[in-house]
């Protein structure tokens, strides 16, 4: 019998273990944070230093913190469909709150499934039709029993919290300290809304730290991928339920342990519908032909920019006392056209018309207090709440807060006409129902 040189003899077993090890290694489990209502300013590691969010600035010190993350709706069920399924509203059927995805729509749970994985949501859902969204469904505090039991299958797991959303039970000790927003006029009432609103801000970090405390006990953190995101701004004026900064500009940060660099940010502009193609892409299932894009690049430092444009619409329809108010948005590099189709309509929903005895302080008190001030620019701001402009252009190089309307600046018309064609155009590729009215608008930016 011939011998077996031992070169040849260790390259054998360097290829058999090398091999094993390949097959062994495996797939990363995925867990996504998704609070409600949470602002992305309003947390350490985006620099306020007046809210506690210990977890979230760890989990941004071990990846990667976005910077310019858009939600395309400030209301829970579209945005939540947008996040599940990688389309924008109007694509995927749910554009008013409450609303349900079209027949036929395929969401995460399909595309995870097929790939091997068990995929759990956990905590609030606000998506429908159940059908559509076959996720496996338990309440938060059954998740440290299903880590325990799990078997070999990898896992998504989505923890869905219900903070910081109002009402706000509870306010900061001391909230007169607490600095007033620079978007929102000074009242009493705004500080103590805002400190109340922090409050919970650190009751969701608090809960997404205990998650991890079981991740980590159970030797699950080394291999599980790690996201945390909010559906869309919090309840305050010129926020929540409108296509400003602060509704649709999110917290987004990525934590991918090996692959990630820790400690990195990004300016590239992003949307949620990104997040299902990225997670497609993360493990290893074929891309598919959504609204999204994979962050893969981004996140692997391949790739500083993504999208020339991110995009936002909002109906005000199917939330509680809402009047109809339609409302689309394009945002850039640079600049953020809104275009807010029926302007002639007061804008009205119950959150800021009726007073909420839940809570110990609402943003109904929080907008009257505009009123009562004395102050006219509180008031001035609180009649620009409820009565806007047919467009509005903002430069948010230098101005993030939309406090200086810039659309009908003559020097700015190239702009606000290239802008408007780009939403037309996004508009006319998701069928979106008020195309019509967008392209009759037309009228008003040749009379500005």
């Amino acid at each position: 019998m011939r011998k077996i040189g031992y070169p040849v003899l260790f390259f054998a077993v360097w290829v058999l273990t090398t091999s094993l090890d390949t097959y062994a290694q495996p797939q990363p489990n995925i867990v996504v944070f998704l609070s409600d209502d949470h602002g992305q300013e309003d947390a350490g590691c985006y620099g306020n230093t007046e809210v506690l969010t210990p977890v979230i600035d760890q989990l941004a010190r071990e990846g990667m913190v976005f910077t310019r993350a858009y939600t395309p709706v400030s209301v829970c069920a579209p945005s939540r469909s947008a996040l599940f399924t990688g389309l924008y509203p109007h694509r995927n059927g749910c554009s008013r709150n409450h609303g349900s995805v079209v027949e036929g729509i395929k969401s995460l749970p399909h595309y995870l499934a097929a790939a091997g994985y068990e995929v759990i949501l956990a905590g609030k859902e606000h998506i429908k039709p159940k059908e559509a969204f076959p996720f496996a469904y338990m309440e938060r505090n059954q998740i440290p029993e299903y880590l325990s039991r799990r078997k070999e299958r990898p896992f998504c797991l989505i923890v869905s919290l219900n903070a910081p959303h109002q009402p706000f039970f509870n306010h900061k000790g001391g909230h007169g300290q607490v600095s007033p927003k620079p978007w929102l006029p000074h009242t009493p009432e705004t500080v103590q809304y805002t400190a109340a609103y922090y409050d919970h801000v650190t009751l969701a970090d608090q809960e997404i730290g205990s998650v991890l405390y079981w991740l980590e006990r159970l030797g699950l953190n080394e291999n599980s991928i790690q996201l945390y995101l909010s559906d869309h701004g919090p309840a305050f004026p010129f926020a929540k339920w409108t296509l400003y900064e602060q509704g649709i500009r999110i917290p987004l940060i990525v934590k991918w342990p090996g692959v990630v660099q820790p400690g990195t940010k990004t300016d590239a502009l992003v949307s949620m519908v990104d997040i299902l193609p990225t997670l497609l892409d993360m493990t290893g299932v074929a891309p598919q032909p959504l609204d999204g894009k994979s962050l893969v690049p981004v996140l692997k430092g391949q790739a500083t920019a993504l999208h020339h444009a991110v995009y936002g619409c909002y109906t005000n329809l199917g939330v509680q006392g809402a009047n109809e108010y339609p409302v689309r948005t394009v945002v850039s590099d640079r600049y953020k056209l809104i275009v807010n189709l029926r302007s002639g309509n007061r804008f009205s929903l119950k959150a800021m018309d009726e007073p909420d005895e839940r809570a110990v302080i609402d943003a109904k008190r929080v907008l009257d207090s505009w009123l009562s001030s004395g102050d006219a620019n509180a008031v001035q701001r609180a009649h620009c709440y409820r009565s806007r402009p047919p467009i509005e252009l903002y430069d948010l190089s230098q101005d993030p807060y939309e406090l200086n309307n810039r659309a009908y600046d003559e020097a700015l018309n190239g702009t606000v006409r290239e802008m408007y064609q780009l939403l037309e155009d996004w508009m006319k590729s998701q069928n979106d129902p008020l195309l019509n009215e967008m392209e009759m608008n037309r009228t008003k930016l040749r009379n500005k």
